[in-house]
């Protein structure tokens, strides 16, 4: 039986894009947070080379050429130099910020990587001795291709693999005898298993925002001699966000929170011990309003805590901010008051109790921001018209209320709230 084919596929590093999203960068992990995505990358090519890989596969976005720094083609240049030292050949396809066909007159690549046009599909054999262990089919992204069709390659024996960039359709890859498709330009890893092929995007190995939650790495292929493809996922993200949302009561005593907080950050800790984790805390809560979680002063209390007890080394937890998710239910007597609290929370209140009114929040919102893109927050599902009441009634009490029911909200956080609002539509 021959030897398995074994190849890493990896994209988007951006190697010279920071992290972002944090309102305050903590001293002891500004390095970090400025490494992070060398590191990620770094862990790909360390990869390679301990499992000692046919090829590496690079569908793009790996950094900002017209950012102008050296340190992202000097890094990729060296390891290219060390796959090249144990025969491991890079397939590299241009994406948004990368073109190879840009890189330095005068500092040569290795051999061993191969690049690719964007403007036209060029093949090459992959070769294990004088053997052709695997067909590539290859090109950068070009705007205006749609589908894959010119990624066809005749039918035959030996595995064959599409490498580009674009957010494709699924459906539209359906080019003939395409076993494998290494796609770059989604932050968020995909993968579809079809019948004879499988469509993949492995994401970006370092996440960026707090939208690119959860884990990034690349992915491990292996075929085995019947051609049965199979794909691991390799996380290799040096930082990690991940938001959490704790259950609690209204009522809710802080060392009874604190316990219930302490337990989960040891948990996340003891399953990401390679990763600085950056939690956005959600206290969901269950019971009769209470205006005292909700105030600054004790939720600034929480995640100083949290900070302290988790996240001051360069590993472990560092907890970004502790917000109370909108309650289900306001205190009635708020819907009674003759103010323009009360006339606001009873026209939400109409909709809430009546699921045939159609929702449009448009109305309320101030002349300025009108054409502008908050307003598509006036508009939402019918799956997400309760949650979106909800939280359309905690921005009234939240604004309208002043100091009287809640601690008064900054700019800021008006913002955070209507951002959530937008989402939920």
């Amino acid at each position: 039986m021959s030897d398995p084919i074994k190849f890493v596929h990896a994209s988007d590093f951006h190697l010279d894009r920071p992290i972002s999203g944090l309102a305050e960068i903590p001293k002891h992990l500004i390095q970090t947070l400025a490494s992070a995505p060398y590191e990620a990358a770094q862990r790909v090519f360390d990869f390679a080379l301990t499992e000692r890989v046919d090829f590496v596969l690079l569908s793009g976005d790996l950094f900002d050429q017209d950012a102008g720094s050296a340190r992202a083609p000097s890094f990729l240049l060296n390891n290219f130099q060390k796959l090249a030292e144990h025969g491991i050949h890079v397939y590299w396809c241009a994406g948004e910020s990368d073109h190879p066909d840009r890189w330095p007159s005068s500092i040569e690549l290795p051999e061993t990587v191969v690049t690719f046009s964007s403007t036209v599909v060029e093949e090459v054999e992959h070769l294990r001795g004088e053997k052709r262990i695997a067909t590539i089919l290859a090109s950068g992204f070009d705007s205006k291709r749609r589908n894959g069709d010119a990624f066809a390659a005749p039918a035959g024996e030996g595995l064959n693999i599409a490498l580009t960039y674009g957010d494709f359709e699924s459906s539209n890859l359906n080019a003939d005898n395409i076993h494998y498709w290494a796609l770059g330009g989604r932050h968020k890893a995909n993968r579809l298993d079809r019948s004879g092929s499988i469509v993949a995007w492995p994401g970006t190995t370092q996440a960026r925002k707090p939208k690119e939650s959860g884990i990034h790495g690349f992915n491990f292929v292996r075929v085995d001699a019947s051609g049965k493809i199979k794909v691991q996922t390799v996380s290799c993200d040096r930082v990690r966000w991940l938001p959490q949302k704790i259950a609690i009561t209204e009522n809710v005593g802080m060392q009874e929170l604190k316990d219930a907080l302490a337990e989960r950050a040891l948990k996340i800790i003891s399953d990401t011990t390679d990763q600085i984790v950056l939690s956005r805390w959600l206290l969901n809560t269950e019971g009769e309003f209470n205006p005292r979680i909700r105030n600054e002063e004790w939720s600034g209390e929480i995640l100083e805590w949290l900070r302290d007890e988790f996240g001051r080394g360069d590993r472990g937890l560092w907890s970004t901010t502790v917000d109370v998710e909108t309650p289900k239910s306001l205190p009635m007597e708020w819907y009674e008051e003759d103010t323009i609290l009360g006339e606001y929370l009873r026209a939400v209140g109409r909709y809430q109790s009546d699921d045939s009114l159609k929702l449009n929040l448009h109305e309320y919102m101030p002349d300025t921001v009108k054409g502008d893109t908050m307003a598509s927050v006036a508009h939402v599902s019918k799956e997400r018209r309760e949650i979106t009441l909800r939280r359309a009634a905690m921005i009234g009490v939240n604004y309208l209320a002043g100091h009287k029911h809640v601690e008064e909200i900054s700019h800021e956080e008006l913002e955070t709230e209507v951002d959530e609002l937008r989402e939920a539509s």
